[in-house]
């Protein structure tokens, strides 16, 4: 049985609309101009987060080390 009336290419089960909704997905997203734009503002983001990280290790690690830990004994 041989049906000429149908699309090739689409053997799945969605029967053509996988496609088709793929590019309405596409469509009603952001361009690429926005897309690029938050990708931007993601990594600014993660680099504020980082230079924060940095210098909270760097505070915390100057008033360890200017504290004592304790007393060195000599053990026989």
């Amino acid at each position: 049985m041989s049906d000429t009336g149908t699309k090739p290419g689409c053997d799945c089960g969605c029967m053509g609309a996988g496609p088709m909704f793929t590019q309405f997905l596409r469509t009603i997203g952001p361009s690429s101009a926005v897309s690029q734009h938050f990708k931007n503002a993601h990594l600014e983001v993660m680099k504020g987060l980082r230079t924060y990280l940095d210098e909270q290790i760097k505070a915390h690690s100057t008033t360890d080390s200017s504290t004592s830990h304790g007393t060195r004994i000599t053990v026989e």
